[in-house]
């Protein structure tokens, strides 16, 4: 009894500390760590479906409070509402055995309530969320042009090179919305599958794991073409909600894609590296992500994981 509550407490404090070490990456190591970061909620989701939602909650308390005494009272909110909230919502899901769209949509709901609620709270003394969001499009514009002419590159026409920069900003600004949702989808489908991998590894069923499983309503087609119509229609509002429907719709459909790709590795019992090869050309080739957006969207109409495989004669 004694071992299983000490294996138990051992257990919830290597989770919550994984979670603190993936938080403080996020502000502690370059590029690289805010990827890392993104993965914040995946030892509480973990923590929360194996030992409880009570356990959870504690843990989450304790690791916002460690980022307290370590990083200053401003980024224990961010934790909360970014993290933590999405964290204990996603474990619910999983909990409930909810579809992985719904699940994925749950916590989605939750990253985005609890980051506009994080950016009320910081732009209250600047003006609003859209000048709080435009600072910081600002200063990241100046922190990435100083890095740029530290590293001894400095361009030959500064000027052009602030304009498209400034181009840049102004698309970043226009497309925030879309953004801050496609985002929210990643972040909680990764987290979410994650965890559901992670469970059913340590799970005595050998077959709980039911791998990336995602199905978009076909209905939606009309919403990726409505997006459509209204970017080609020239007004500039207009054009401006279709390319964020256009955004979140194209995220959507990524996640399709990766789940048909997911499905034919399965089917062909392709080795580990190629799951890794897969990642990193994922990664480093954009083209890729367009190509399995692409395959997402026409599963529609060509079902792609209901193909049958080629047989050998006499089979």
């Amino acid at each position: 009894m004694m071992e299983g509550q000490a294996r138990t407490m051992v257990q919830g404090a290597a989770l919550c500390l994984a979670s603190l070490t993936l938080a403080l990456a996020g502000t502690t190591i370059p590029i690289a760590g805010v990827f890392f970061a993104l993965l914040t909620p995946l030892p509480l989701v973990l923590l929360s479906v194996r030992h409880g939602r009570a356990t959870a909650l504690l843990g989450t308390l304790a690791v916002g409070a460690a980022l307290a005494v370590l990083l200053g009272r401003g980024y224990v909110w961010i934790f909360y509402l970014e993290f933590g909230l999405p964290a204990l919502v996603l474990a619910e899901t999983i909990r409930r055995e909810w579809a992985p769209e719904t699940s994925v949509a749950a916590g989605s709901l939750a990253i985005i309530g609890g980051s506009l609620l994080g950016l009320f709270i910081l732009s209250r003394d600047g003006g609003g969320v859209a000048a709080y969001l435009l600072g910081q499009l600002d200063l990241a514009l100046q922190e990435a042009m100083a890095l740029y002419n530290k590293m001894g590159f400095a361009p030959e026409e500064p000027g052009a090179v602030l304009a498209a920069a400034q181009q840049l900003q102004k698309f970043l600004l226009a497309t925030s919305p879309g953004l801050f949702i496609a985002v929210a989808l990643l972040i909680t489908s990764a987290n979410y599958f994650l965890a559901r991998t992670g469970l059913a590894r340590v799970s005595t069923n050998p077959g709980s794991d039911p791998g990336f499983a995602w199905k978009m309503p076909d209905a939606l087609v009309w919403v990726f073409i409505a997006s459509a119509a209204l970017l080609l229609s020239g007004l500039p509002i207009v054009k401006q909600i279709g390319l964020n429907g256009l955004v979140v719709m194209m995220t959507l459909y990524f996640l399709q894609g990766l789940a048909i790709a997911a499905f034919w590795i399965r089917r062909l019992k392709l080795p580990a590296f190629v799951r890794v090869l897969g990642v990193a050309l994922l990664l480093l080739q954009p083209l890729l992500l367009l190509l399995l957006t692409g395959v997402g969207l026409f599963d529609i109409w060509f079902v792609f994981r209901r193909q049958t495989l080629p047989r050998p004669p006499g089979a």
